[in-house]
């Protein structure tokens, strides 16, 4: 220790001021200076060496100018200094632009062709055979399904034998009638079993088509519901059938697009067909029939897919917007921090409807001004802050 304070003693003048190692600094001050030398203000470490000599060890960023007086040749301290100037916050801000907005009601229903029919047998039978399954597509009047209509087209023969003989009767007794050889009564009667047998005919000839099971019109097979050889009763229901010349999401709704599960990443357009005259009445909820429109290319939607349907309400064209993120909500109401130059002000504001993270503001924001997202806890109105985009 004496021989640095030896050292510093030849290399140093009066207040002048040396770096150690460390970060301290170390200032030598002659023994009839120390007067002037307890003025400084600082934070340090006075020690007496041996020689007699007085060193000050201080922190840089603590020692401070001394104060006036001294020799000509004395110096403030460097590296000291006064207060440090205040840091600027680091905020994220948005810019409020004009959006058009609109209140979002999704939900959810099963897509389903605009009309389902079910396809019966009108006659007891035998099913003779089957001519489509599950899955084809059918046109109108086409063959489904047969039953056994053996007995019934023999009835249906005869019918017509009948028929026959009793139209030759009627027409020999209407020339004998002209020319009155038979009373007008055996004319009568000719005649009226000439229409009963005709009208024997065309009930078994209906009898024999209603053993061909067609399509009431075209669609889709959805089920079948018999095999062949399996014994059916009148009215027994044979096949479902889809019309799937559009398809429709019914929903029951309180107050489009619509969204397929199997394919998320493709919307489909729709519009409302049609809405119900009347309300569920355990529900109390509308129901509403919306129609879709084209499938856009690699969608196969099938009756029975889950949609999930968002109806766009209360539109607001033009409406100023911020993220919801930038609204504080303070003992007045709700807030936001506007940037104003380098600083913060802030400004209430009236709110309007929220939808995906956005929120409409009807008072207290202009077009272009830039409000703080994040952090209103931490700040108040003049903070300095520095910007960057959210």
């Amino acid at each position: 220790m004496q021989h640095f304070a030896q050292r510093l003693y030849a290399s140093c003048e009066l207040g002048e001021t040396l770096s150690a190692a460390g970060g301290l600094a170390f200032t030598y001050v002659r023994p009839e200076a120390n007067a002037k030398a307890r003025t400084c203000v600082g934070l340090g470490i006075l020690m007496t060496l041996p020689l007699g000599r007085l060193i000050s060890l201080a922190l840089p960023a603590a020692l401070a100018a001394c104060s006036g007086g001294g020799s000509a040749g004395a110096q403030p301290p460097r590296g000291g200094g006064g207060q440090g100037a205040d840091r600027a916050t680091p905020v994220a801000v948005a810019t409020v632009a004009p959006r058009d907005l609109a209140r979002a009601v999704t939900v959810t229903g099963t897509i389903e062709p605009v009309r389902s029919i079910g396809v019966n047998s009108l006659l007891a039978g035998t099913v003779l055979a089957l001519h489509v399954q599950e899955g084809d597509r059918v046109r109108g009047g086409q063959l489904l399904a047969e039953l056994d209509a053996r007995e019934t087209r023999a009835q249906f023969e005869r019918a017509q034998a009948v028929l026959v003989n009793a139209q030759t009767v009627f027409e020999r007794n209407q020339q004998l009638a002209a020319n009155k050889i038979i009373t007008d009564a055996e004319f009568e009667q000719s005649r009226s079993a000439y229409n009963v047998a005709k009208s024997d005919a065309e009930l078994w000839r209906t009898r024999v088509e209603f053993s061909r099971i067609t399509a009431p019109s075209a669609g889709i097979v959805t089920a079948k519901l018999v095999e062949a050889g399996s014994a059916v009763s009148p009215n027994q229901r044979v096949f479902d059938l889809a019309d799937v010349s559009l398809l429709v999401v019914r929903v029951q709704v309180s107050e489009l697009d619509v969204v397929l599960d199997a394919y998320p990443a493709s919307p489909v357009k729709g519009y409302v067909r049609r809405v119900f005259p009347s309300a569920d009445a355990q529900s109390r909820l509308v129901p509403v029939e919306v129609a879709l429109d084209r499938f856009p290319e690699g969608v196969r939607a099938r009756p029975g897919f889950l949609a999930r349907l968002t109806f766009r309400l209360d539109q607001r064209p033009a409406a100023l917007v911020v993220p919801a993120a930038a609204i504080g909500v303070g003992e007045e109401g709700q807030f936001v921090y506007v940037v104003d130059g380098d600083s913060l002000v802030r400004r209430a504001v009236t709110l309007g409807i929220t939808t995906e993270g956005l929120v409409e503001i009807r008072q207290g924001l202009s077009a272009g001004e830039r409000v703080v997202t994040s952090g209103h806890t931490n700040l108040r109105p003049g903070t300095r802050v520095r910007t960057e985009s959210s």
